[in-house]
């Protein structure tokens, strides 16, 4: 059974959990330039011939992986912010959820600026649906809160979030900021 809820999960699905848990430890040691098929199979506990059932190579594992964590950051960041929640309060809070643990990830590996980079070009769909989403996501409850001109407030606040993301501070500092991005945000709308 899945830790994450009470359905139970197929073989196959077990298989591709195991596999992303053990890619993120897998990765975030070796960065993805050092990490081979059978780093990612013997961590899984599983044959390299049966890590090949599931991706052809470590750049569709990287991706699988990446879509995971996307689409479980969404979904934080969707849940942190419910309708009605004051501006300043929900933003933060969503884009905490989204991005705290990506910011994490990196800053607790040595490889952190490689997988960022290597992830960046091998999963770039995949950040550009989930960017779109979250805009989506802001200029709703923007507008829901009142806000003037909701669509290009919110490219902003993405365009601000994503650069304190990668400016390379500490997570006090970055937590900080986003909380100051927000009040600034609820001060306008």
């Amino acid at each position: 059974m899945s830790n994450m809820s009470n359905i139970e999960l197929t073989p196959d699905a077990q298989r591709r959990a195991r596999l992303r848990e053990a890619a993120l430890d897998v990765f975030a040691r070796y960065g993805f330039r050092r990490t081979s098929m059978a780093d990612l199979a013997t961590a899984a506990g599983m044959s390299r011939p049966a890590l090949y059932l599931l991706h052809p190579n470590k750049a569709a594992v990287f991706a699988d992986l990446a879509g995971a964590m996307l689409e479980a950051s969404f979904a934080a960041a969707v849940a942190a912010w419910p309708p009605g929640t004051p501006v300043g309060q929900g933003l933060a809070a969503a884009l905490l959820a989204k991005d705290l643990g990506l910011f994490r990830l990196l800053a607790a590996s040595p490889h952190g600026a490689e997988i960022l980079s290597e992830g960046t070009a091998l999963t770039m769909d995949l950040h550009a649906d989930i960017e779109a989403r979250f805009r989506a996501l802001l200029i709703e409850r923007l507008s829901a809160a009142g806000a003037g001109d909701a669509p290009s407030l919110a490219r902003m606040v993405t365009k601000a979030a994503d650069g304190l993301k990668h400016a390379g501070g500490s997570e006090a500092d970055y937590v900080a900021d986003i909380n100051r991005l927000a009040a600034l945000v609820a001060r306008s709308a």
